[in-house]
């Protein structure tokens, strides 16, 4: 019983916070309660047509009807519907309560099993709103109002899109990862072109700009290094040269 008096104590306290002036809690002794019950906290919230926002027409008197909704928690609700009263505040006959109290009912009945009260709430509000005649539906779109819709609706997709960015497949990837090797000065040469990890003399200035080249050479000429992949070459060449020329001496 303590988990059912938990989740009634934060309904009241959210339904509170959202009706405010509209929703207080009836005195013990109070005839506007639900008389069947007793030694139970009652609470009436008061619905009338129109919002703090809306615009009142001119004839007020005509509608200016208030329903008050009263409930009570049962001991096990929400597993079981609370106990319910429609009653006129301001302004409604007795059919037209006898008509919003069926459709409370029946409302509560199928909504066993989570709380409800303001769900109840909402359907008494559109009943008042379309016994004065006030409708909720929106007018039909022009076709400006529908190709500026569609727009923004299009404008939407492509945001949430944006947002969760591009599937990778493999062509992309491979775009992306040359443009990265690129950007990193790396190569994509196979490992068979390489020797002791390093690019053969030939594949090296196959995969070299003039640039890089001269670069290379450049810092060559600064520290006495030779260039990678060279290193074999030019002392083949330097031996070769050597003997060449002890045998013309």
């Amino acid at each position: 019983m303590e988990r059912y008096a938990e989740e009634q104590a934060m309904e009241i306290e959210a339904l509170e916070s959202i009706l405010m002036a509209d929703m207080r809690k009836l005195p013990d002794d109070s005839g506007d309660g639900i008389a069947s019950i007793a030694n139970c906290a009652q609470y009436q919230i008061e619905i009338s047509a129109y919002g703090d926002n809306d615009s009142v027409p001119e004839d007020e008197d005509e509608d200016d009807a208030v329903l008050g909704l009263v409930f009570a928690h049962s001991e096990t609700y929400p597993d079981e519907p609370p106990s319910l009263k429609c009653r006129s505040v301001r302004g409604l006959r007795e059919h037209e309560l006898a008509d919003i109290s069926a459709k409370v009912m029946k409302q509560a009945s199928e909504s066993v099993g989570a709380p409800m009260i303001f769900d109840l709430v909402q359907t008494c509000k559109e009943w008042m709103r379309r016994r004065v005649g006030a409708s909720d539906v929106v007018d039909e779109e022009t076709e400006e109002q529908l190709k500026a819709r569609l727009e923004a609706e299009a404008e939407e997709r492509l945001r949430q899109m944006r947002l969760v960015g591009t599937p990778v497949t493999p062509e992309n990837f491979k775009a992306w990862q040359a443009a990265y090797m690129a950007e990193m000065g790396e190569s994509l040469v196979p490992a068979e072109s390489r020797v002791d990890g390093r690019l053969t003399g030939r594949r090296y200035f196959e995969t070299r700009s003039a640039k890089e080249l001269q670069d290379d050479l450049d810092a060559q000429d600064e520290d006495g290094d030779s260039i990678d992949g060279d290193d074999d070459d030019d002392d083949d060449f330097s031996s070769s040269d050597r003997s060449d020329s002890d045998r013309d001496d």
